[in-house]
């Protein structure tokens, strides 16, 4: 009774009109794939939400998480990140075809566009093995740059599609110069506070779950880890509902212009006009009934997540663990998603 009476409170909670179907059979079916997947995969604190329009029409727990356990989410911090870009443009602070160096004049590859930032195509690289557990203090994203600022490109802009976090730092560095303020606090005043995602932050604290990564022989502790490298990229600590609230934004609403969401879900393309089926930090896919769809993943030390959105259907599920590495993808939230379907 308290999940359903959860999931009736919080489907009020995101409009005064609820949704008219009954979602029952979808949430069971939902419910025992996510304990399935939970005990296979040996994940000891997970959540879900799942939205349909407006709507947050089920929300669980398992392994003794609460509705206000906060989880890490990786990379879908890009997600965010991308929303706030989107924002800026806008309210016409930057465009995605700026280049770097409009903000950022002494960046050593500045001809670099927004645009190629978002949709990995800049070459910047990736982080290594070796830096992914990183012990350095940054300041900011602006500092984080001096990690990787002076590394040459894996190929010129544009050319060759190459997923990089450290393109997202650099997205922040120009967040932080055309608002004025620091990354995290430029991320809450574009996208925390206006869709009440107050349970959202980039620093685990009481309420967050233990960490744990996948190890040889299931969970274990997870090692110690600054992600100061990696706000704009992978720091993200959220509650599922919080995430849901920012899935329900990104198919529909005002919090994104339809020119500036269309933008975002468009597929970019390398300079020979090879489509990357990545948009806007968002991944974009076809499922069997040729419906599109986006998703993202999330991998960090004690965090793995996954989101996945149905734009024209206004359907989207979050999923979230203690578990670094934990072994699932957008094919388990695609199933969920489905079966919420119109």
């Amino acid at each position: 009774m308290r999940r359903f009476a959860l999931v009736a409170l919080l489907a009020s909670a995101c409009a005064s009109t609820p949704p008219q179907r009954d979602y029952t059979q979808a949430i069971d079916a939902s419910r025992k794939q996510m304990e399935v997947l939970v005990a296979k995969e040996k994940i000891p604190t997970a959540t879900i939400a799942v939205t349909a329009g407006d709507h947050i029409v089920w929300h669980d727990t398992f392994g003794g998480a609460t509705i206000h356990t906060r989880f890490r989410g990786g990379s879908l911090t890009k997600l965010v990140t991308a929303a706030a870009l989107m924002r800026l443009v806008d309210q016409h602070r930057v465009s995605l075809d700026d280049p770097v160096s409009k903000f950022l004049p002494d960046f050593l590859h500045g001809e670099i566009t927004l645009r190629q930032l978002a949709g990995h195509l800049s070459g910047i690289r990736h982080y290594t093995n070796d830096e992914f557990l990183n012990k350095t203090r940054y300041t900011s994203a602006t500092d984080s740059l001096r990690k990787f600022a002076n590394a040459p490109l894996l190929s010129k802009p544009g050319e060759k599609y190459f997923y990089s976090s450290y393109g997202y730092d650099v997205l922040g560095a120009v967040i932080e110069r055309a608002t004025g303020k620091h990354f995290t606090e430029a991320v809450s005043a574009l996208v925390f506070r206006p869709l009440q995602m107050n349970e959202t932050t980039f620093a685990d604290d009481a309420n967050s779950a233990t960490l744990f990564d996948l190890g040889k022989n299931g969970p274990e502790p997870s090692p110690e880890t600054d992600l100061s490298d990696r706000l704009p990229a992978g720091a993200i600590v959220t509650t599922a509902r919080d995430f849901a609230r920012f899935l329900i934004a990104m198919s529909g609403g005002n919090f994104l212009t339809n020119s500036s969401r269309a933008t975002m879900f468009a597929t970019q393309s390398t300079s020979d006009e090879k489509p990357t089926n990545v948009g806007i930090a968002w991944r974009i896919a076809i499922d069997d009934a040729q419906r599109t769809f986006l998703h993202h993943g999330g991998a960090v030390t004690g965090g793995r997540g996954v989101a996945l959105v149905y734009p024209k259907e206004r359907v989207s599920v979050i999923i979230l663990t203690n578990l670094g590495f934990a072994r699932f993808n957008e094919r388990d939230a695609g199933e969920i998603a489905r079966r919420f379907l119109p």
